[in-house]
């Protein structure tokens, strides 16, 4: 197996992205097409196999796998989860699409690129197509370096795309304030659910507010959590020294005491003894089943308060002694959105809602 050095992979990314050159030729324009595609995983594919080829000649760009047979074989996802990775939150966030362990995914988890590998018919086989062609005519690290320029050339202007995406146009928000409007807000935001996405992001945008500074309040993509070693719940919580210290739970769908009670024990394992559950507005779940639930592991040292998402607002409120604009709330709510890398529709419904306030 091949070697690609971490650090010189890391160095390279750092000074090509200084002052990225975009390449208008055959080559940087199947580039380009891949990356302003729609699959994300072969995104990450393509600019980690310009990079190990550009730290390292001999690499097949093509390998996907450690285990891969070729002479070139590589760790693709050991250079893309440790370097590629951060490198794209830290300096062009959300360009490739913002995922945390995009190795994971199916498409690149055959030994290598091929034709042959399972893929849909249609767009995603053309992209397939595409990236063996490009990663198939680097020959050498000169002139992978030249194709990964030109790729972050690209990613940089995606990732100026998307920083303009969560901000709001020009309005008046700063002159609505008060904890009324907050949750007169919230209450509009909640009668969507968009996939789950919208209460949790309410949810920790009201605790940003409500530690103040004091707490680091992080947010996990939906249906993500449990992700890596220190996500326990769709919340958490961490003090100063980046000790986890609490979390929350959200549902915005139907649940039962079973649910309840896999969250307590997450909770639990994280030795987190205070902790919440909660629902969205519409859901439904036997209120007598799970009171039982949380009251039995309750008395064993674990309380978990199960609360709607509008009680959990009204109470924050009431504890909050400054009074927040709907602006900040809004420019806040829209900094979570992007860190889960949320839907479209998420991020439109988050600033539509904010701007009927102005009207």
């Amino acid at each position: 197996m091949k070697k690609v050095s971490e650090t010189v992979a890391k160095k390279i990314l750092l000074a090509l992205s200084k002052n990225p050159t975009f390449c208008n030729d055959e080559v940087g324009e199947e580039i380009k097409s891949v990356l302003n595609g729609t699959h994300k995983t072969y995104k990450y594919v393509l600019v980690n196999g310009l990079l190990a080829k550009a730290v390292n000649k001999e690499i097949d760009a093509l390998s996907l796998q450690a285990g891969d047979e070729s002479d070139g074989a590589y760790d693709a996802r050991s250079l893309c989860h440790k370097v590629l990775v951060p490198f794209e939150r830290e300096f062009m966030p959300n360009s490739l699409g913002g995922s945390n362990e995009p190795f994971l995914n199916k498409p690149a988890r055959f030994p290598r690129l091929t034709t042959d590998n399972a893929v849909r018919k249609g767009n995603d086989m053309r992209t397939l197509q595409s990236l063996i062609s490009i990663l198939s005519k680097v020959k050498n690290s000169s002139l992978a370096k030249k194709y990964l320029s030109s790729a972050l050339a690209n990613m940089a202007e995606i990732a100026n795309a998307v920083a303009e995406k969560y901000e709001l146009p020009d309005s008046d928000l700063e002159d609505f304030t008060g904890p009324q409007i907050i949750l007169d807000y919230v209450c509009d935001l909640t009668k969507s659910k968009l996939e789950g996405e919208m209460c949790p992001l309410v949810v920790a945008t009201i605790e940003h507010f409500y530690y103040g500074g004091t707490r680091l309040v992080v947010a996990h993509k939906v249906n993500e959590s449990g992700a890596s070693s220190k996500e326990v719940g769709d919340i958490d919580i961490f003090d100063k020294e980046g000790n986890i210290v609490s979390s929350i739970e959200v549902k915005d769908k139907d649940f039962a005491k079973i649910d309840v009670e896999h969250a307590i024990k997450k909770f639990a394992y994280a030795k987190l003894t205070n902790t919440l559950f909660i629902y969205g507005r519409a859901v439904m779940y036997d209120a007598e089943e799970v009171n039982e639930t949380t009251s039995s592991y309750g008395r064993n040292g674990y309380f978990c308060s199960v609360v709607s998402i509008i009680d959990f607002v009204k109470i924050r409120l009431y504890s909050i002694e400054r009074p927040i604009s709907l602006q900040e709330f809004v420019t806040v709510l829209l900094a979570y959105a992007k860190r889960i890398n949320a839907k479209d529709e998420t991020i439109e419904w988050i600033k539509n809602t904010a701007l009927e306030f102005a009207l």
